[in-house]
């Protein structure tokens, strides 16, 4: 999988250019003598900045260039080499957000009727949640207290002696991609690298949960190359939307801890209670699984002031303003948020119904069929929008069951994950497919999956059972596989 659309970049001026892309992805540095279209982009950004003098954007990389970039790193605290590295791209990427979005306390500012000055002398006194209910005399800003939903890691249950070994609980000591065996990082972190990830520390603001989950990436060699962390840093360099404090009472900075857990335990994803987002839900867990730089990147963009992302396709991924208010389903803020995104995004008729997160319903398929399903085709259309590459639907609308499967087990043979739909006590219900697991004559015998609802009891049809560790994982016969299974998403 390749790294477009995958650096950690909001600026559009700056995300939408190949070149800039790479030096974001740490593959690439631009430096006096350059030419091209990277360079172009790179001086109209700094020239809207206006650092250093004015200059041509013509694409050449030259004294004047040079000096507007080392104006930036010297304004940065970075080494003023002049060259332009992922760091110098992060600092530049900082200061376009923060010259484009409203900061915290003029979003919450303009909601609630006060001036700016007025809403930081409130939060000298209190948190950011306590400001909002302040600012628009709401005592009950939040349906639930903060605790309740920030310090919910130690309710997962722990992998226990003969428990399906999970590579993600604990975390793992594999490539976040693919599953092969990881580099064994050694040694500090790179000097740019260190200092982002000392940007993520301090946004955390002592958040011990998170600093226990990010300790854990960086023990398992998780930081020390790739995209992960200049995204995790980027999104701690970016104010969050001012709504989500004013209506949702979400703090800013546990967004980013819900995110860093989440990577550190793709486990904890849950679809929520009452709530038809499945494959919302499966879908999430997979990209964590495959490429959880990617999710930090997505959940980033969404929870800024503009609420919209760029997906690898090119299209946007919009944030519903009605998945801000907590619900009754018992997800943590950025599962509400996400899956509610990717729900509105994924219905047919979106442009005429859009998804109503609290009521889970008002799509265009609810209206038709009573629920909020998402067809097998609209979700395959959407998960190729996220992971970029080409994936297909195969349905035993059309194939049987046995075919179906079969396709299935080449992919998870091949390390994937796969969203599954199956039949489903009488309905239809995504899970996501992760091991196959084959019998002493190199046939198909079962197949691990994760119910996104994450839990499971197993009880009913289909016929599974629980993996030791919970969370929604169980095993499944093949057989059992091939006889409910409904469709699949794979690559190719």
């Amino acid at each position: 999988m390749g790294d477009n659309g995958n650096t950690g970049l909001g600026a559009p001026e700056l995300a939408s250019n190949e070149v800039l892309r790479t030096v974001a992805a740490g593959a690439a540095t631009l430096a006096q003598g350059a030419h091209g279209d990277g360079v172009r982009a790179l001086q109209e950004a700094l020239g809207a900045l206006a650092l250093g003098d004015a200059m041509k954007a013509d694409g050449s990389f030259g004294p004047k260039t040079h000096a507007a970039v080392v104006a930036l790193q010297a304004g940065e605290g970075l080494r003023q080499t002049g060259i332009v590295d992922a760091a110098t791209i992060a600092a530049l990427d900082r200061r376009l957000a923060a010259r484009r979005a409203l900061s915290l306390d003029e979003a919450m500012a303009r909601a609630a009727g006060l001036s700016p000055e007025e809403v930081a002398a409130l939060g000298r006194a209190s948190s950011a949640v306590q400001v909002a209910a302040t600012a628009v005399q709401a005592a009950a800003a939040a349906s639930r207290t903060d605790q309740g939903y920030f310090t919910d890691a130690s309710r997962l249950p722990q992998v226990v002696p003969g428990a399906e070994p999970d590579p993600d609980s604990p975390p793992p000591a594999v490539d976040s991609v693919d599953d092969r065996p990881a580099t064994t990082a050694s040694g500090a972190l790179a000097a740019d690298r260190s200092a982002r990830l000392d940007e993520v520390r301090r946004a955390l603001r002592g958040d011990t949960p998170a600093l226990a989950a990010l300790d854990r990436l960086l023990a398992a060699g998780r930081l020390h190359a790739g995209a992960l962390l200049p995204n995790l840093a980027t999104m701690a360099g970016v104010p969050r939307a001012g709504r989500l404090v004013v209506e949702g009472g979400i703090d800013p900075h546990l967004v980013l801890a819900q995110v860093i857990r989440h990577v550190d335990n793709p486990l904890r994803v849950k679809q929520g209670a009452r709530h038809g987002t499945c494959g919302a839900g499966t879908m999430e867990y997979v990209l964590l699984r495959v490429d959880p730089a990617e999710l930090v990147r997505l959940l980033d963009g969404i929870t800024r002031e503009a609420g919209e992302v760029a997906l690898r396709s090119g299209r946007v991924l919009r944030m519903p303003r009605n998945a801000i208010g907590r619900d009754a389903s018992g997800r943590i803020d950025i599962d509400r948020l996400f899956q509610s995104a990717l729900m509105n995004h994924a219905t047919l008729m979106s442009w005429i119904f859009d998804y109503d997160n609290p009521e889970d319903n008002d799509s265009f398929w609810a209206a038709l069929g009573g629920d909020s399903r998402v067809p097998l085709g609209n979700f395959t259309s959407l998960f190729q929008d996220i992971m970029g590459g080409s994936y297909t639907s195969v349905s035993a609308l059309l194939r049987s069951g046995a075919s179906v499967a079969e396709d299935v087990a080449r992919a998870l043979g091949r390390g994937e994950k796969v969203p599954i739909l199956m039949k489903w006590e009488g309905g239809y219900h995504w899970v996501a497919g992760e091991k196959i697991e084959r019998g002493a004559d190199g046939t198909p015998a079962s197949v691990i999956l994760r119910n996104p609802v994450g839990s499971d009891s197993c009880q009913g049809n289909p016929p599974r059972a629980p993996l030791p560790e919970g969370c929604g994982r169980f095993r499944m016969t093949y057989a059992d596989l091939a006889a409910h299974i409904h469709g699949a998403t794979i690559r190719g």
